[in-house]
């Protein structure tokens, strides 16, 4: 299973955002909740793991993003 690191931020007007980077691809989720911003962030990494798959490649084992 790979492992990553999430920065999560909430903006001025109270809306989140979070990014990941895991191996060379960024993932953004955003939301107007904390809650919201996370699942749009699971949401980008299903995306990124099913795209993977179909092209015959795997996560990368570790990333820590800070």
């Amino acid at each position: 299973m790979a492992k990553f690191t999430a920065t999560i931020e909430q903006a001025g007007d109270g809306s989140w955002t979070t990014l990941a980077v895991i191996g060379e691809h960024s993932i953004l989720g955003n939301g107007n909740t904390k809650e919201e911003t996370i699942e749009s962030l699971r949401k980008g990494v299903v995306s990124l793991v099913e795209y993977l798959k179909s092209k015959g490649k795997t996560l990368p084992e570790v990333v820590d993003v800070r």
